[in-house]
């Protein structure tokens, strides 16, 4: 007497797009069954699992249980539903061979256990098993085009959407998501804070995962580690690249790689007060001086008082430098600021000369971006070669991996250099907009009651600071350095030629014949305007810009 499983089965894969659902299955069969009158065991067995590879658990309980005499016989849709592999084909014909398995009923065939159904079984396998491997074949080949073309082939990271696109689907940011991802990145590559802070940052900001659940310290630590987001993804063990739009930079991207790498814990800052570690003790133990507020009561008067006092933390235990007040200690940074202070007039001055470098220089970098661009295609050109060259299998695999890395490294560099290019000129203005800036408002922003104004002040001029016999030793950052050395602008000054020739043809100044912009000994006001000027420009290369710019007779 024959005794049977019904087993059902159907996957999400394209195999299976055209096989009926589960409980269509399970109606059809039980139908059959009770046509034909057969005995079913048990409530039908189902799963939705692929059979391409091993390692299904209903059907290997199934197969546990014929082994066990619950039953002798399956009922099944179709034949492909045992198997499209040859482990799990093989154990079940190999189990009907033991007297196991006596019969395999499917609505439109019966395999009885006799040489000629086992023959047939095994070719119906197999032609199962060949359209699976047919399948993975132009699935794979498809992926393969897809992350050529630099298509993202996956689920999208969170700050992206998967979206369809002139029948192309890739990736694109996410309007809801990037600007908090992207802000992330950037605040994480100051290495100001743990993994565990900014896993309660970004929850604070409203950054969700897409089921709305907060991101976790392992997620935020797989996302920031993923080169995706600044244009390049891994897959097959390759790195390709992007057609999608970035959300960070490569030096972004860089500059939290090395955060993560640093292992010691980001120092918190335990009071408000703008100079916190800034400032080391100068006696060389490498404590951190603190800013402490200590109350006093004045008998005579009856009063209270309170004194904030710059100190050593004294780490080393045996420091002996004494503690400064507050206000001593914003003097001496008043002292350290006044040499590299400029005035309003050299300040509108340097404003007016940088723009008209920015004007002249943006030829030059236009030029220098459309290169490099070039250069890009040039080497896409040669990877596109390679590509075909292991189609054809004139090469091999790993011949080709190393090829293709060399030349994504390549264009990895190469699209840097094109991305700073692009937005690197303004950035360059900005940069010697702020310069001029600081210098001129830095005493102002020491003065004021904004504590971060003092903090960028002392930041952005000095480095190396510290307190040593109650004094403030200094070092100036550069480009400021360059205001603390007359010397150098005597130099130059000394070397301007009175009748100048400009080799960069004839100027508005050398048609009019009047004197050059640094014949102005007779004005007090700008001999220190052209001496700061002349050689911080010549510095950045812009001292050609001088010809390009009238005498200023008025600045208004």
């Amino acid at each position: 007497m024959k005794i049977y499983f019904l087993y059902c089965r159907k996957s999400s894969e394209d195999e299976d797009r055209q096989v009926l659902s589960i409980p269509s299955q399970i109606r059809e069969l039980q139908e059959y069954a009770q046509r034909n009158n057969l005995q079913i065991v048990g409530e039908p067995l189902f799963e939705s699992k692929s059979a391409f590879k091993p390692g299904r658990e209903v059907f290997n309980e199934m197969l546990e249980k014929i082994k066990a005499g619950y039953a002798n016989a399956v009922l099944v849709w179709h034949i492909n539903r045992i198997a499209r592999n040859s482990k799990d084909d093989g154990d079940f014909i190999w189990m009907m061979d033991e007297g196991k398995i006596k019969q395999l009923d499917t609505p439109s065939k019966q395999y009885y256990n006799s040489p000629d159904d086992k023959f047939y079984m095994n070719l119906e396998f197999s032609m199962a098993k060949k359209s699976s491997d047919d399948l993975s074949q132009v699935v794979k080949r498809g992926i393969r085009q897809k992350y050529e073309r630099g298509e993202f082939p996956n689920l999208a990271p969170i700050g992206y959407t998967n979206q369809k696109v002139n029948g192309a689907i890739n990736i694109y940011p996410d309007p809801e998501r990037k600007d908090l991802v992207a802000r992330m990145f950037t605040e994480y590559a100051t290495g100001k804070y743990s993994l565990g802070v900014m896993t309660d940052m970004v929850f604070g900001w409203g950054l969700r995962t897409r089921k709305n659940k907060p991101v976790s310290k392992s997620h935020l630590h797989r996302i920031l580690q993923n080169p995706l987001y600044y244009g390049y993804f891994e897959h097959g063990g390759e790195l390709h690249n992007g057609s999608y739009e970035t959300i960070i930079t490569k030096k972004i991207f860089d500059d939290v790689q090395t955060a993560l790498r640093n292992k010691s814990k980001p120092k918190k800052i335990e009071n408000e007060w703008a100079y916190a570690d800034l400032v080391k003790c100068g006696c060389g133990c490498g404590a951190s001086v603190i800013f402490e507020t200590k109350k006093k009561y004045y008998r005579k008067t009856d009063r209270n008082a309170e004194y904030t006092y710059a100190r050593s933390s004294r780490r080393c235990g045996k420091c002996t430098e004494k503690g400064i007040t507050l206000k001593r200690f914003e003097e001496l940074v008043d002292e350290k600021l006044a040499p590299v202070t400029i005035d309003e007039d050299t300040w509108r001055l340097g404003i007016k000369m940088l723009n008209v470098k920015y004007e002249s220089e943006a030829k030059i970098r236009a030029q220098t971006v459309e290169n490099q661009q070039r250069q890009y295609q040039r080497l896409q050109s040669e990877l596109d070669g390679y590509f075909k060259m292991r189609a054809r299998e004139e090469m091999t695999g790993d011949e080709f991996s190393v090829k293709k890395k060399v030349i994504v490294e390549e264009q990895s560099k190469l699209k840097e250099k094109i991305d700073e290019g692009i937005v690197g000129q303004r950035s360059w203005l900005e940069l010697a907009e702020d310069f001029f800036t600081t210098a001129y408002q830095a005493r102002e922003m020491l003065n004021s009651n904004v504590l971060d104004a003092k903090r960028k002040a002392v930041k952005k001029i000095g480095w190396n600071l510290l307190l040593k016999d109650e004094s403030l030793v200094w070092s100036y950052k550069k480009p400021y350095d360059v205001l603390l050395k007359p010397q150098y602008r005597s130099d130059l000054r000394r070397g301007w030629d009175s009748n100048p020739r400009y080799p960069y043809g004839y100027s508005a100044l050398a048609l009019r014949g009047t004197r050059p912009l640094c014949d102005l000994s007779s004005e007090p006001n700008f001999t220190r305007i052209y001496k700061t000027l002349h050689f911080y420009l010549f510095t950045l290369n812009l001292s050609h810009a001088y010809a390009q710019v009238s005498c200023p007779t008025s600045l208004n």
